[in-house]
């Protein structure tokens, strides 16, 4: 009778026949996945903006929103100087904001925001209360086109925000001549070329001078680009430098204008302070020959100084002081040097500005009243 052997199972066998086993279960299994099983789920971006109770943009805040079906928590980013915030989200689902994390890290808890589908473009207002900070530094640098000064507001570190247009009347009373202006300020900077201001001063000119000679029309011209080093949020001091052209479309003989071209170089700067900010800029100025009421003017090269204070009283309301200096303009002139008071009402769509300067040298005119109101868009 024939025996049959068998071999036996070793334990390194074993260990073989199961990796063996479990290989070829997980070929199985993934050979059914279907191919579009790893596609990321679609995306829906959204924004808003966070206020106060007054109304007033809060800077740095960060929403937190929840999916209202199921599991998921998301977080914007930090809102802008306007208050605006911005998130992705998922595409189609139920979401609800749930709180606000503003930049000291407190977190504001929100109740009775009702659900909403996320949908590409979705917009959301929110608005917490909570108390203020009083930081008069941090208020003139966060209200972009509220810290403008007035006889240096081209030749300062402030740039606008996008786009900013100011209408200002302007009343001169000197020895020599009196002028009333009508101005149109405009600002421009594009997020293309970051931290770099566009501009254009126009003017209508009416003058009268002791002589009896009087006349009005378009006045010269002022265009200027300045760029500004860092950016004021994230700084307690700022750097800029620019240059600034006039040009002379005024009509010499009307006295609206000089019939000289004006070339000017400056450097600004910006320092935060305990009660506000405090800025100052050199200024070099090339004027070319010109005419006055058919009288030639001999145009000189002018060295210039600034100095100003902008100090806020409440969250819409700074004050700004200027004490200024620039050498003669044209030959035989006399040097000019003012000091300025003034204040900036920030409204909700713009703001209203008023200052009051008197002349310390002959060369200025003895009162300067400005009245003005501009607006972002």
């Amino acid at each position: 009778m024939a025996k049959t052997r068998t071999s036996p199972i070793t334990p390194g066998r074993r260990v073989r026949f199961a990796v063996t086993a479990v290989m070829a279960l997980l070929l199985l299994t993934t050979a059914g996945l279907p191919a579009l099983a790893q596609q990321p789920i679609p995306t829906a971006s959204i924004q808003g903006t966070v206020q106060d109770m007054d109304g007033d943009p809060i800077v740095g805040a960060r929403v937190v929103y929840r999916l209202v079906d199921e599991e998921g928590v998301f977080i914007s980013r930090p809102s802008d100087a306007t208050g605006k915030y911005m998130l992705d989200l998922p595409d189609g689902k139920q979401v609800r904001p749930v709180a606000v994390v503003v930049a000291d890290g407190t977190r504001v808890d929100l109740g009775g925001v009702a659900p909403a589908r996320a949908v590409e473009g979705m917009t959301q207002q929110i608005t917490i209360d909570r108390p203020k900070t009083w930081n008069p530094s941090a208020v003139v640098q966060n209200f972009a086109g509220s810290d403008r000064l007035f006889n240096s507001f081209v030749e300062d570190t402030a740039v606008a925000e996008r786009f900013r247009l100011e209408a200002q009347f302007v009343r001169e009373e000197g020895d020599s001549f009196d002028r009333g202006l009508m101005n149109v300020i405009g600002s421009a900077s594009f997020d293309r070329i970051p931290n770099v201001e566009f501009g254009a001063r126009l003017g209508i000119v009416g003058v009268n001078t002791v002589g009896g000679a009087e006349g009005e029309g378009l006045g010269d011209t002022d265009l200027w680009v300045k760029y500004r080093l860092g950016a004021t949020a994230s700084s307690r001091h700022e750097l800029a430098f620019g240059a600034v052209v006039s040009l002379p479309t005024g009509d010499h003989a009307e006295g609206t204008g000089f019939d000289s071209t004006m070339s000017k170089l400056f450097v600004a700067a910006r320092r935060e302070f305990r009660a506000g900010v405090i800025t100052g800029n050199l200024t070099l100025a090339m004027n070319g020959d010109g005419e006055f009421f058919g009288s030639p003017l001999d145009g000189q090269t002018t060295l210039g100084a600034n100095f100003g204070v902008i100090v806020p009283w409440t969250f819409r309301m700074a004050f700004i002081g200027e004490l200024g200096y620039e050498g003669e303009r044209f030959d035989g002139w006399d040097d000019q040097a003012s000091v300025l008071g003034g204040v900036n009402v920030l409204l909700k769509e713009g703001s209203i500005r008023g200052a009051v300067a008197f002349g310390l040298s002959d060369g200025s005119p003895d009162v300067e009243v400005t009245v003005g109101y501009a607006f972002p868009f």
